[in-house]
């Protein structure tokens, strides 16, 4: 008599009773709960929202729907953006390039902008002591890729906007991302020590998140895709329930009447003057400020400069290039991804 081990492994079925009696033991599948129920399809495991939002429970949230209108005050806005990538590895630690792009404009036409790097971090034991980081956080840093990459870009990022409220008086700084404390900061360079130059000098400071992880949010944002022009819902309520260190007003936007809805953490003015003047300084496209979509392509990286980095590590370090493999390619073969 033949069990069912001494099948061939292609007669195997995954619907078999005890494989999914087991399944569903650790995580209920819940599949009876899907039935008409609206739905949107994850693209290549990507964030996407409904267009015309979530229907009737995204009006569960009784947030205000307050409208704003440009201020056409001169006001200059510098927005920055930057990004970070891992050059290189040795027995002792790893080389990363981080690269910031400023992208400014005023009464709604592009001023200038700049590239700040390439700069080379070289991020070993001996480097990470000299940087008041807690001992566990440093050997995380040692030990993950992704975690020394938002460590590196973070303190650039930081230092660069400090020294822009430093340095400009009655101005608007954009920054791509929400605006909390982070366990990466420099204490010199945190976002509290920007907030406090920005109060001293007059500076508003706007982190614009061009998505949310926390659906209450999503939510919350359903009224103003109902709205034709500019507005925005506070929901500072919600986040600073959800979020730690989170600095500033919190509030879900939309910048122009076609656009998505936003976050947007602000340090400063109030919400609509602040809104207002960055809609009347800054152009507007597809509901997203164009100084910041500049600042992120002048930030990201070509294969252009990585050769060139490459080839200034060799010439300029005396190192020795070392033959490697793509592991996953060697075991995956064309599949690999």
């Amino acid at each position: 008599m033949r069990t069912q081990l001494d099948q061939p492994f292609s007669s195997l079925s995954l619907g078999d009773m005890s494989v999914v009696e087991s399944v569903s033991g650790c995580i209920a599948p819940k599949l009876d709960e899907l039935r008409g129920r609206r739905i949107i399809f994850s693209r290549d495991d990507k964030k996407l929202v409904p267009r015309d939002g979530w229907g009737l429970k995204s009006g569960q949230f009784s947030g205000t729907v307050n409208t704003f209108r440009p201020l056409h005050e001169k006001t200059l806005v510098a927005a920055i953006d930057s990004s970070c990538v891992k050059m290189a590895e040795t027995e002792d630690g790893s080389l990363y390039a981080v690269k910031c792009g400023i992208a400014t404009a005023i009464d709604g036409h592009a001023l200038m902008h700049f590239r700040i790097g390439p700069f080379l971090f070289y991020v070993t034991e001996s480097s990470l002591r000299e940087s008041e980081l807690d001992d566990r956080l440093a050997k995380a840093v040692l030990l993950d890729d992704d975690i020394a990459k938002r460590l590196v870009r973070i303190r650039t990022e930081r230092a660069v906007q400090k020294e822009l409220a430093s340095h400009l008086v009655g101005s608007m700084i954009l920054v791509d991302g929400s605006l909390r404390g982070s366990i990466f900061e420099d204490r010199q360079r945190s976002i509290n020590k920007i907030s406090e130059e920005c109060v001293l000098r007059k500076n508003t400071v706007i982190g614009v998140s061009k998505a949310t992880r926390f659906r209450p949010l999503e939510r919350a944002a359903g009224p103003l895709l109902k709205v034709p022009g500019p507005a925005y819902i506070d929901v500072e309520i919600i986040v600073k329930s959800l979020v730690r260190n989170s600095a500033g007003s919190n509030v879900m936007v939309r910048l122009d009447g076609t656009g998505p809805a936003l976050r947007a953490d602000i340090i400063g003015a109030g919400n609509s003057e602040s809104l207002g003047r960055l809609i009347g300084n800054d152009a507007i496209s597809s509901g997203y400020p164009e100084t910041l979509r500049l600042a992120h392509h002048i930030s990201t990286f070509t294969g252009t400069e990585i050769t060139c980095l490459r080839s200034h590590v060799l010439n300029t370090y005396d190192v020795t290039e070392l033959a490697a493999d793509d592991i996953r390619r060697t075991l995956l073969g064309s599949i690999s991804v």
